[in-house]
């Protein structure tokens, strides 16, 4: 799995930005290249003022630690981004 934090949006005074598992997948037959691409959010964190929250694609909440887990850094850039 290859994860990274995507672009902010901003909505009102909600931050949201989601983690996202991201795949390329590239053959040859016949003298064709063939690429494909895939993205698919595993995460959602969202931040009100210097409060952050994050929840799975599934909804549930998840933890710091977590988040770090799955994208080293992405809770503190969350935190920084504007």
């Amino acid at each position: 799995m290859t994860v990274t934090l995507d672009q902010m949006i901003e909505i009102g005074s909600y931050r949201v930005m989601a983690i996202s598992d991201c795949v390329v997948c590239a053959n040859h037959r016949n003298g064709s290249v063939i690429v494909a691409g895939q993205k698919r959010p595993v995460a959602v964190l969202i931040r009100q003022d210097s409060a952050l929250t994050a929840f799975g694609a599934d909804g549930m909440p998840m933890t710091r630690d977590q988040i770090e887990k799955l994208c080293p850094g992405a809770w503190v850039r969350a935190l920084e981004v504007d």
